[in-house]
């Protein structure tokens, strides 16, 4: 099967199998949870942190996120930080596992969201992005400082 990140559903993506999408949401939690501060940059944070029922992920387009109109910039910024420093192998040595192809997926990530450009259509918000998120879900983890999200668990320490 596999998993699919792309700018928009018609567009060109980063095509992993289950196991890479694994990889590819860990290395990218670590600092995404870090550097969040905006409830879009929450958001996207408690996104990895929950992407991992069942073994397989739907993946997720640029273009289903809520983009806030007049922030989209900032916004993607924070996305380009969190691949960036996920690049520098932040805190990889959390991981019970070496990630040997991570970087490889991080760059052709980068190169989407650098090339991403937003409807200028409301997207649906996912229940994530509530505008009165139950503050549970952004507890952090102690060991590995990712949100705990909806299971109350680290995706980490499972």
């Amino acid at each position: 099967m596999g998993d699919w990140f792309r700018g928009s559903a018609d567009g060109p993506g980063l095509k992993l199998s289950n196991g890479a999408t694994a990889v590819f949401l860990d290395v990218l939690a670590l600092p995404a949870c870090e550097l969040a501060e905006t409830a879009f940059e929450r958001g996207f944070a408690l996104l990895l942190c929950n992407s991992r029922i069942g073994l397989g992920n739907d993946g997720f387009d640029l273009d289903e996120l809520p983009w806030p109109a007049a922030e989209w910039e900032a916004e993607r910024d924070y996305l380009l930080r969190v691949v960036r420093l996920a690049a520098t192998r932040y805190r990889w040595e959390l991981l019970s596992y070496e990630p040997p192809y991570a970087e490889g997926y991080l760059a052709e990530y980068e190169r989407l969201v650098l090339d991403f450009r937003p409807s200028a259509e409301a997207v649906e918000l996912p229940r994530l992005w509530d505008l009165e998120p139950v503050e549970a879900a952004f507890v952090r983890c102690p060991k590995h400082g990712l949100y705990l999200g909806d299971y109350t668990d680290c995706r980490l320490c499972l």
